[in-house]
Parts: structure tokens; sequence; C-alpha cells
């Protein structure tokens, strides 16, 4: 693998839609994302970036306003990722 590659996950509640979102970033750039609500679970990668109504982020990093506690490890998000 490239150790340049620089990657990021992401676990953030979006209150208004009651909704989670798992986000896997590489250099920068969403490509994979889990949205976990009641109506269920949405998979979406740059292959299939729209499901729906859901759509796969496409704004830089900065637009989330992350906390730190919204990073999560590569084996949380790889765990919720395999749970399709």
């Amino acid at each position: 693998m490239d150790k340049n590659i620089h990657e990021l996950f992401v676990k953030k509640f979006w209150k208004e839609e009651s909704i989670w979102f798992y986000v896997h970033f590489q250099n920068g750039e969403a490509i994979r994302q889990i949205e976990i609500s009641s109506k269920g679970k949405v998979f979406l990668t740059p292959e299939i970036p729209q499901q729906g109504e859901s759509m796969l982020y496409d704004q830089s990093l900065e637009e989330l306003d992350l906390q730190d506690s919204d990073f999560i490890t590569k084996e949380d998000f790889e765990g919720a990722w395999n749970d399709q």
C-alpha cells in the first residue's frame, strides 16, 4: 500500500434527519459512506454514488465541522461496512 495515502474514518450524527453517517476519506475525498437511519442502511461508493435521496459526500472535510469524538478507527468503520 502507498504510504502517501492519508485515510480518515468519521462517524457523525445528523440530528435534523436522525441519521448516522460513517465516511471513509482517502486524501480528503470520501470513497465509502454508510448511512444508518430508521429506514435501514445505505452503502455508497464512487461506483454507486447515489441511492434514492442518499449521495456520497462530495464536500471538503472542513465543511463537516468535525470534533475529536467524530473520528473512529478503521476497524470501527470496517465493522459497520462489512455488516451489509
